[in-house]
Parts: structure tokens; sequence; C-alpha cells
């Protein structure tokens, strides 16, 4: 099918899901590349056999080559690991939480020796990562630089990593506010109804519901199967090339996103991926009334009345009639506050005629001259869809394909619905959970637990949270304002205390981790998260660090003591001339401060200097415009 439905988990086989299940755990058979050919011929000819998560699980397994297929079968081993030491993990967690609030240099260093083996543990035998190449970006010019890149870096198989320009912050994290940058300038763009072309001429609106005082391109940004963003249609003998790379390069970025596991959160109408797809558009992917062209649904819906056919069809072709001249249509069809006939309606437009009410384009020979009338509202409707969902767009979808295929081809996209397919390249627009879900998947660590009551207050926050609240949330933790394809289990939030001395959460994008002060009340939760959110992306995405430098005169434990203390904040005000007390720690501080006082720096690392072994080196990071929390502690050799 080509949108999918309330019913359409009925049509799942759990034989079939179950075994395909146990083809991809068989780990050797994934990574050399010989699942059997069943697999691929029945997830294309038949997907609704199979659950979304297998057929992602599927996806990443076999449609990106050798080398991907290697990098998921390590992730899930590791994924696996993780889960067997969980315990021992969340233990050592603890103990070194106790250890910094009671200052134990001795219980400190075993602690934080006990959650380095486990990692150690826990990624042993990885046969090595994704060769990547990293690029620098400006902020300024985030459009024109994915277009560049796009070019450039399209048929590469590495992975593709960016950094901003006069920023330090690197990672996952920051890879994916570069597509969230993206998708915002691009839904600006859409908006803005001044933009010119390189000649300096008005340049039309790309998207449909872009261009005046209906809501712009908002208007069509919903989450339902009618929702988002469709192109805004043209004659095809009459679309610029401008257009068509535009298209392209947005096909190309969104391929390239989910070949890295990164989305664009682009609220892409489902109707537009579904002609992406190949699969004809009814009545259903029309617009909803008091969207731009909604009055087309209406119209829609009144005909099918009147020929007696479900009103919620997804068929191609629609039964369309001519309904009665004097049936009731303002309140019932256009949801508007008084009644009026369809034919009263018509009269009230001032001699309608058979063109585009978006575009104003004539939708057939001599349309602009034609008048619309109540017994010709069917052909109307038919050829408004003609021109809406397949002459007037071809283009656009013709060179959006090609944007995708020119990354990887498309044929393993097919497995999925459109809904399903917009979820995969542009995520999840509807932030749904439950509390079971986030109890599973928003973990606490660092010796927070599931009776803390801050934990506690944030699982009840998110739950009552409004659906914009939630994207903030989303993208203050993971740099991406909707929910992967499938859910919160691919992100697996981390819960820390928050042991910057700050009142505010902050977060750590590359991790997916929050650190959350200890709140006893709602508001207090519910305050600290609004100044998090309003100031999520304020100053960029920096790696800022405090430095101190220690002479290397002391043993190990002296060091992790220093450490400590300069945790906790114990440190004296600088003194440059002093020396700094391993022993007791006295005499550490930063010798330069960076920043603004919003960019406080929260974790620790110690790291030898310059290989220079006599110098030490200790540094707070801050990633991705949030605390990055590391505790690596260099051993005396």
């Amino acid at each position: 099918p080509a949108l999918g439905g309330s019913g359409k988990d009925s049509w799942v086989c759990p034989a079939l899901d179950a075994k395909l299940g146990a083809q991809l755990n068989d780990l050797v058979t994934v990574a050399a590349g010989a699942l059997p050919p069943w697999c691929a011929e029945l997830t294309r000819v038949a997907p609704c056999l199979f659950s979304e998560r297998t057929r992602l699980h599927h996806l990443r397994a076999s449609a990106f080559g050798v080398s991907r297929s290697l990098a998921w079968v390590q992730e899930r081993v590791v994924a696996q690991r993780r889960m067997a030491f969980a315990e021992e993990l969340l233990a050592a967690e603890r103990m070194r939480a106790d250890a910094e609030a009671a200052r134990d240099a001795e219980v400190l260093s075993e602690a934080i020796d006990q959650i380095a083996e486990i990692e150690e543990r826990v990624a042993r035998d990885r046969l090595g990562s994704l060769a990547s190449d990293i690029a620098r970006v400006r902020r300024d010019d985030v459009p024109a630089a994915a277009r560049r890149l796009m070019a450039a870096h399209a048929s590469s198989r590495r992975v593709l990593e960016i950094q901003f320009e006069g920023e330090s912050g690197f990672g996952t994290g920051v890879t994916q506010n570069f597509y969230s940058c993206v998708a915002n300038e691009l839904q600006r763009a859409a908006a803005d109804t001044t933009a010119v072309g390189a000649d300096g001429a008005k340049r039309p609106p790309v998207w449909l519901g872009a261009a005046g005082g209906d809501g712009g391109a908002t208007a069509l940004a919903g989450a339902g199967a009618t929702g988002g963003l469709f192109p805004r249609p043209v004659r095809d003998a009459g679309a610029p090339e401008a257009l068509r790379d535009d298209f392209f390069a947005l096909g190309q970025l969104m391929a390239k996103a989910c070949l890295d596991r990164f989305c664009v959160p682009l609220p892409l109408s489902a109707a537009f991926l579904a002609l992406v797809r190949g699969d004809p558009v009814g009545t259903w992917g029309l617009p909803p009334p008091g969207a731009t062209g909604g009055v087309v649904s209406a119209y829609a819906a009144l005909c099918r009345d009147a020929a007696g056919g479900p009103r919620a069809t997804m068929a191609a072709q629609d039964a369309l009639a001519a309904p009665a001249p004097g049936t009731e249509f303002a309140a019932r069809y256009l949801h508007l506050s008084y009644e009026m006939s369809v034919a009263d309606f018509l009269d009230a437009l001032g001699e309608p005629t058979f063109v585009c009410p978006v575009t104003g384009v004539a939708l057939c020979a001599g349309g602009d001259k034609r008048p619309l009338t109540v017994a010709e509202l069917p052909e109307f409707v038919r050829l408004v869809m003609q021109f809406w969902f397949r002459d007037g767009v071809s283009a656009q979808v013709h060179a959006f394909r090609d944007g995708l295929q020119s990354v990887f081809p498309i044929e393993p996209l097919l497995a999925f619905d459109a809904v399903e397919l917009r979820a995969l390249l542009c995520g999840r627009l509807e932030i749904e959970w439950e509390e079971s879900e986030l109890q599973r998947h928003i973990l606490p660590s660092g010796g927070l637990t599931r009776d803390a009551p801050a934990y506690r207050l944030l699982i009840e926050e998110l739950l009552a949270m409004p659906h914009a609240e939630r994207a903030h949330f989303l993208n203050f933790v993971t740099a991406c304002p909707h929910l992967p394809p499938a859910g919160l289990e691919m992100l697996e939030i981390e819960v820390a205390p928050q042991r910057a001395g700050l009142n505010t959460p902050t977060s750590q994008t590359c991790g997916n981790k929050l650190y959350l002060p200890a709140y006893r009340t709602i508001e207090e939760l519910r305050q600290g998260l609004h100044v998090a959110f309003a100031n999520a992306e304020y100053g960029g995405l920096h790696e800022n660090t405090n430095e101190v430098f220690l002479e290397r005169t002391g043993c190990t434990s002296a060091l992790r003591y220093a450490f400590s203390t300069w945790e906790q904040g114990a440190q004296a005000e600088p003194d440059h001339a002093a020396e700094p007390d391993l022993a007791t720690g006295h005499g550490l501080a930063p010798l330069a401060r960076t920043g603004r006082a919003a960019c406080t720096l929260q974790a620790a690392s110690v790291a030898v200097r310059d290989r220079v072994p006599r110098t030490w080196l200790i540094r707070r990071h801050r990633y991705g415009g949030r605390d990055h929390s590391s505790a690596v502690v260099c051993e005396d050799s």
C-alpha cells in the first residue's frame, strides 16, 4: 500500500517476521553479505508481512554495502554487551558519584578504573570503524554549503561529519545539528514571499502553501498523512532548471543523511513521498480544509458523498458525482461557523473558473474562461488532482528521486510505505510516548536512580508536555526535533546528575545525555527546561575549555585527587606564581577562562599535552553548545 493505516499491523505475519529477525541475528551471515535471497525478495514484494522495525533492521543490514553492514553488526554486538554489563556499569557510576561527593580520591580512582574496564570489555573485538570525512561550514551559509557538500560527497561511501567554522564542537550531535539547520533554513525560505532569484526577479515559492496570507508554509506542516510540505505545482514545460536543481539537491541531502543514520527534519508530505515511490495519489492526498488549497478536498468529499463512496478511501481513483445544488457545504465540509449551500458558495466566489486555486494556472484549454458550476465539480476535482499529483509536480518528483539514487539505489526504500519513508528520511513528525516507553528508554546514570525525585519529575513532565515542547526536548538532547523511525528505542537517552554547579539542565548531544539538577518540584523542573530550550542554540556548538597545567611530581592518585577537587569547584583563584600542591589539591585553577558565563564547563578529563610526559593538561569539554562528559585518567605510563 502507498500509505500506512491504523490497521496495517494486522497484515504482519508473526512467523515470517520472526524468521527474518532470526536471519538478521546471524551476524556472520549479515557481515558476509550472504543473507538468503528470500529476505530481500519478500520485503520488496510483500513488505506488509513484516513489522517496520524488522524492515528497518533489514535495510541497515543489507542495503548499503558490506562496510555498513559490518558497522551495523558491531553496533548490535556492543549494544548487547552493554545491556549485559548494565548493572555493573550502574554500580560503578554510583560508586564514582559517591566518591566525588565525599571527595575520596582512592575510591574515585577505583570507580574510574572499573568504568574504564567495563567499557573496554564492551567494545572489545571491534574490527574498526567507518572511514569519515570532516567538512567545515559557516552557519550563515548552511543551505549553500549543503549543496556544495552534496555535489562533492554524495557518491562517496565515507561518513560525512560536520564542524562549524569558529566553533570547536564536533561529533554526531554537531552533524545532526547541521541537517536540522538545513531543514530550518529550507522552511524559512519556503515561507519567505520576498525571495528573488539570481536575475533579481521575484522567485515563486517552491512549496505548496508557501505564499499568501493563508498560513504560509506551515499551513500544511501537520503530522498526519495529508500534512507536510508538498511541491508547488508548475507546468512541466515551464519548470525552471533551478527548481529541478533544488529538488535534486534535497534528494541527495536526504539520502546522505539516511545513509549515515541521520535525518533531515523537514516535514515533507506523505503524498509527495508516495509519488517518489511511484504510487498513485487519490483524494486522501489533498490538503485538509483550512490549509492552502483545502477547498478542493472539501469539494472532493462533497462529490464522494454524492456518489455514495467511502469518505476515507485511499484508492487512486475515487468515485465522484455531482451533488445537489442545495446541499449544505460551508459548515459540513469546510468546517465554517455558518451554513451555506454549495451553489451559494460558488456564487459567493464571484464567477469561479477552471483554474488552480493555488497558482491560478488554467487546468484545461480555455479553463480561465470556463465557468465552474455545481454540475462540473467532479471534473474540476479530477483536473486539480491531475495537475497537483501528476503534471504539475513530475519535474520535482523525478529530480528528487534522481538525487536519492545518486547516493544509493531507491529499491531498498520501497519496502516502506509513504509515512514510514517520511519517518526514515525526516524523522517521525508525531512525537508520542507512554510512561512505560519513557521508563525503558530514558535511563538514569551517573549515580541517578529511578527513584530519584528529579528523574520521576522528568518522566511526569515529559508525559504532560505538548507536542511543541516535546520537539524542543528532543532537539535539546539529540540535536533533532523529530523522533527517529523506530522511536525512543533508537535514542536511549541517559539522564545524569548535574554536577556543573548550574541550576539549569545541560546536555551532550553526541551521546544523547541530559544532565539534570536535583529539582524538587515540577515548577522548578519546568522553569529549568524552558530556560535550557530557549538558550539551546545560543553561542553555537563549542568544546570550550578551561585549562590547568600540573607539574607531574606526584603519583596518579594525587593527580586524581586534584581532578576530584577541581570537579567539585574547590580550587582557589588563579595564582600564576604559586606552584599547585598535588598532595592537597590547593592552588589548582584554570590559567585561562574562555566563553561566556552561560558556557560553564561541566565534565573533565586528563590528557598528556603535546606528548610531554611531565606536563598534564586537565580539560573540561563542552560539545554541541552543551556539556560533554568524559573522564579519562592517564596512568603513570
